[in-house]
């Protein structure tokens, strides 16, 4: 028995369906377009990168990079000790002032070989004995005594012993060559390099970090975080809210978009009527005779199935006599999908205004047999009915009011292996578990009449869209 809410009419409106509908596929298709973007792929390279161990462990290293920990710093305290201490600075304050370079001048010189021979001569006791005596004066070695006194009181010979005896020369004699003065000296060479100096200057840098790549490609990663795009994104694309597209697949549609039926999806005669007889014919309770395209209208995306009063002589189908000649009242127009679309499960749907609750109008679904039969929807003695004949002929079926054939509704039946499931807009209206068709069907649209009516009835068909699992 159909649900209080069916009864009652408060199902969900076709338009909000629909409209809801065409939001989700049209959300689900910029999820797809999304995916393939280069500013997906860009975030996700930059989320790969800024999160990986090594960014974050390099990020970490520059940040807490400082001069005081460096080589450089070590290797500049290193040198600006040596700098100040006393022996090189007076190591170069020897070797920059005029004492050192005339010391050199006089260290080795003949006047300075000749001072030495002399004074090694008048110290000797040989030369203090040789003074002692008479008429020294008148002699050579008074003359080399006179010399040795005129030099050694000479300024130039006293500065020159003098230098030499100081504790500045020692320290240069200590200096010079030395270990000490090589790694001043190399210290020196390397803290006036330009890569020093870069590296001095980098590690002095508070806002380092700041001029890398990394904080830039960081900043282009926090930015993108915030971006609605990408929010979005991330927080759809595991979700379930597309499940529904995402396990089916359209296998068959007709949106009546051109101004006249396809014949390449829709024969407008019975199967077997096109096999067997090529001709059209109609079954012994009907009132109405089918015609070609007659009573077929397609206008505004809409297929207008019309069912009119009319004479017309046309074939009829009994299962007692066969196929005779009958004059008909009405016709009619009768679609289906028997030569071009069949399949077995599925979502089988279709937005109808099924007209006339006292007319036969109906959306139905049939195999190689007369049976099974499967009603989608079909409306008859002011009602809306919902059929399943089985292979057997036992008819299970259910109704609505007419409330539903005034107005378009979407008509669907779910079927799987072991359950058919017909509903109106998304609302279950009944459920068969049992004797469930396990062949390939097809659908078919229908006019007609198994009682008289006044005038003329239309049904209308929006579209109809048929859909198959997907794994």
């Amino acid at each position: 028995m159909a649900s209080l809410k069916l009864l009652l009419g408060m199902i969900p409106s076709t338009l909000k369906i629909e409209q809801a509908e065409k939001a989700l596929i049209a959300e689900f298709e910029k999820l797809h377009a999304f995916s393939e973007s280069d500013q997906l792929a860009n975030y996700k390279k930059l989320d790969s990168l800024v999160n990986s161990s090594d960014f974050v462990q390099k990020k970490k290293e520059i940040e807490s990079l400082q001069y005081k920990n460096s080589e450089e710093y070590s290797k500049e305290k290193e040198f600006l000790s040596l700098q100040k201490s006393k022996d090189i600075v007076l190591y170069y304050r020897t070797i920059a002032g005029p004492v050192l370079k005339k010391f050199k001048e006089l260290d080795g010189s003949e006047k300075i070989n000749g001072y030495e021979s002399l004074q090694t001569l008048v110290k000797s006791l040989e030369f203090k004995e040789k003074i002692k005596a008479k008429g020294f004066k008148e002699t050579d070695d008074f003359k080399k005594l006179q010399e040795y006194n005129r030099l050694k009181n000479s300024s130039e010979i006293k500065d020159y012993f003098k230098f030499k005896s100081a504790k500045e020369y020692a320290n240069y004699l200590n200096i010079d060559g030395s270990k000490r003065l090589a790694r001043f000296n190399e210290l020196k060479e390397y803290v006036t390099t330009a890569d020093f100096k870069q590296k001095k200057e980098y590690l002095l840098d508070k806002k380092r970090y700041e001029k890398t790549a990394m904080f830039k490609e960081l900043q282009e990663y926090d930015k993108l975080k915030k971006n609605p795009d990408i929010i979005w994104y991330l927080i759809v694309k595991d979700s379930n809210k597309f499940d529904v597209l995402k396990h089916r697949e359209l296998t068959f549609c007709e949106e009546f978009d051109i101004d006249k039926l396809d014949t390449k999806k829709w024969m407008t005669n019975y199967f077997w009527g096109e096999k067997l007889l090529n001709d059209r014919y109609s079954v012994e309770s009907d009132l109405q005779a089918y015609t070609e395209k007659e009573n077929f209208e397609i206008r505004t995306s809409v297929l207008k199935i019309s069912t009119k009063p009319q004479r017309i002589t046309g074939k009829v189908w009994s299962a007692a006599h066969g196929f005779s000649t009958k004059e008909f009242g009405y016709t009619s127009g009768l679609v289906n999908t028997g030569t071009s679309f069949r399949q077995k499960y599925g979502l089988f749907t279709a937005k109808i205004k099924l007209g006339d609750p006292n007319a036969k109008n109906a959306f139905w679904m049939l195999g190689d047999k007369i049976t099974p039969h499967i009603d989608i929807c079909r409306t008859s003695k002011g009602k809306v009915w919902f059929n399943y004949f089985n292979a057997n002929g036992n008819n299970v079926k259910t109704s609505l009011g007419s409330r539903y054939s005034n107005d378009f509704f979407i008509y669907s039946l779910e079927w799987t292996s072991d359950k058919l499931v017909w509903k109106i807009n998304n609302t279950k209206v009944y459920t068969q578990t049992s004797d469930v068709p396990q062949e390939p069907m097809y659908v078919g649209l229908a006019g007609g009449l198994d009682k008289p009516i006044n005038g003329m009835t239309t049904m209308e068909i929006d579209w109809v869209r048929v859909y198959q699992p997907k794994n």
